[in-house]
């Protein structure tokens, strides 16, 4: 009998992710499939709770956005079990990347199929990330980030969010190697997906299948470049800018310039440290649950 452990926070999406869990595990239980619900209860429980039980499900569900499914990744790391994703987030854009449904039933019926393929998967220093890692002006925003203005906004909340860190402060300048050049950036994002944040896509070529991650480095040290640049993002005239450089490669070095300067990092939307960090792409290790 094929097993699903799905994980999700009963708090999320003001109770949207526990509907959609309860209903999932109804839908399989009904298609004959053995479904258990696995409610989280604290920053990283989704994790810990992945590695438990992907020693005896053949499918672990994540239900809620990104920041869900990438605590449920960094517990199967290293297992057989495989990534299912039921999209009940404010953003879901794996989702959006692998062509699932938005509908809850929908997606259950995925899960039923359970036709996987292999994906590519980030990894920057102990953390693992479906979608991006990201630095400088990016995790700050992320760092600050409202979660109404998430839920109300989307994409334009994090254009937002980071122009008012600009008005706040001047850019933190950090180093970059990648393929044995060095850049000083004030941001970077590493990414295996195309879209960055709903609809918003910095890096059109990425592709989580490819074994490589598309880089994007930006060279502006000035508010007011930075400023340019998110009011460029939505419309991709970001990509003419000089001061952007975009690389594909399976690895870089970030490093703080100055030793008293702190300058953050995320993964999949998700602060998740501070520099010097590694980045680097593991191709086709992670089984996923597609249409």
């Amino acid at each position: 009998m094929t097993t699903f452990a799905i994980i999700y926070n009963p708090s999320a999406g003001r109770g949207q992710a526990e509907h959609a869990a309860l209903t999932a595990a109804r839908y399989l239980s009904d298609q004959g499939m053995s479904a258990e619900l696995f409610p989280t209860c604290s920053p990283g429980h989704a994790t810990t709770t992945a590695r438990e039980v992907a020693s005896f499900s053949d499918t672990v569900v994540a239900v809620g956005g990104d920041g869900t499914a990438n605590e449920v990744v960094n517990g199967l790391v290293g297992t057989p079990a495989a990534l299912g994703i039921i999209p009940a987030g404010t953003v879901n854009v794996m989702a959006q990347e692998l062509g699932l449904p938005r509908s809850v039933i929908l997606a259950c019926r995925v899960l039923a199929q359970r036709k996987t393929t292999l994906v590519d998967l980030g990894q920057v220093n102990d953390r693992f990330f479906l979608l991006m890692a990201g630095a400088g002006i990016d995790a700050l925003t992320v760092k600050h980030i409202r979660p109404h203005a998430k839920r109300y906004l989307r994409e334009l909340a994090f254009v937002a969010t980071g122009f008012g860190k600009l008005v706040a402060k001047p850019p933190t300048p950090f180093l970059v190697r990648v393929e044995q050049q060095e850049y000083q950036a004030t941001f970077f994002v590493a990414s295996n997906a195309r879209r960055y944040a709903g609809n918003l896509t910095l890096t059109p070529c990425a592709d989580p299948f490819d074994g490589l991650l598309d880089m994007l480095i930006f060279t502006g040290t000035t508010r007011a470049s930075l400023a340019v640049f998110w009011m460029k993002a939505p419309s991709k005239l970001h990509l003419r800018d000089p001061q952007v450089i975009r690389i594909r490669g399976k690895e870089a070095l970030l490093k703080p310039l100055g030793d008293g300067d702190s300058v953050w990092f995320q993964t999949d939307g998700e602060v998740a440290g501070t520099l010097p960090a590694r980045v680097k792409i593991h191709p086709r290790v992670l089984p996923v649950v597609v249409p």
